[in-house]
């Protein structure tokens, strides 16, 4: 049984991944969280998915560096290697106008959703080149592509972790690991957002099947467009109406 590390996946979009993950019959699946309630919050929502055998929550932060390599000696030492690591960290911001950004909201968002991705590679992405075949896959959004008013910070931010994903896909094109990151380009139907989610937006599961494509057959059905190499584009699509 593979092992799947999912940080952030007690998170909306998490949920998506880890439900359809769990859905497959060789993965074990790692969560992350930072809070042990999100964590039961998760069991509770995947009701008879949540088999103890293969949904394993840590609670600890995955995008923190020290609490990173602690958690990365911990699966290696209890489950084994880590063979698929899939960073789900973020959220959302949108507090003002770029200019009006005091430094400490600067940093504090800047974290939030680039810090953390730079601190998960370095725990992660280790343990994965510890054997053949590993799979990187950082999730993004489409903020990285089109400027979102009042919401600079994270705009700036999701970019800059499409440049990181890049980097290291460069960095590691010697070695046998795939580094991929797969852009949800729109806003997604989670539980959060359910309602004010549009029918054309994307939702947590089809992300998840879109992941769970990517692992088990390195494609799928989703049209996805290819960036750079390493960049994954999961955009909306038409859907039936009525």
């Amino acid at each position: 049984m593979r092992n799947v590390l999912v940080a952030g996946g007690a998170g909306g979009v998490g949920e998506g991944i880890v439900r359809a993950l769990l859905s497959t019959d060789d993965l074990r699946v790692i969560v992350t969280s930072r809070r042990e309630e999100r964590f039961a919050q998760l069991r509770d929502h995947l009701g008879e998915l949540a088999d103890p055998q293969r949904l394993i929550g840590i609670i600890g932060n995955a995008g923190e560096p020290s609490a990173a390599k602690t958690i990365a000696e911990r699966i290696r030492g209890e489950f084994g290697a880590l063979e698929i690591a899939i960073p789900s960290l973020g959220g959302w911001w949108q507090d003002g106008p770029l200019l009006d950004v005091d430094p400490m909201t600067w940093e504090a968002v800047r974290t939030e959703m680039l810090d953390t991705h730079v601190a998960f590679a370095q725990a992660f992405i280790p343990e994965l080149l510890r054997q053949r075949g590993g799979l990187y896959l950082g999730i993004g959004g489409g903020a990285a592509f089109f400027p979102v008013p009042n919401a600079s910070i994270v705009s700036i931010a999701a970019a800059a972790q499409l440049m990181l994903t890049r980097a290291l896909a460069a960095e590691l094109a010697d070695r046998d690991i795939r580094i991929l990151e797969l852009v949800v380009n729109g806003p997604v139907r989670t539980r959060e957002w359910e309602a004010v989610a549009q029918p054309d937006w994307i939702t947590a599961d089809e992300v998840g099947t879109v992941v769970t494509d990517l692992i088990r057959d390195g494609e799928t059905r989703w049209p996805l467009q290819r960036r750079h190499g390493a960049i994954l584009v999961m955009n909306p699509i038409r859907r039936p109406s009525g």
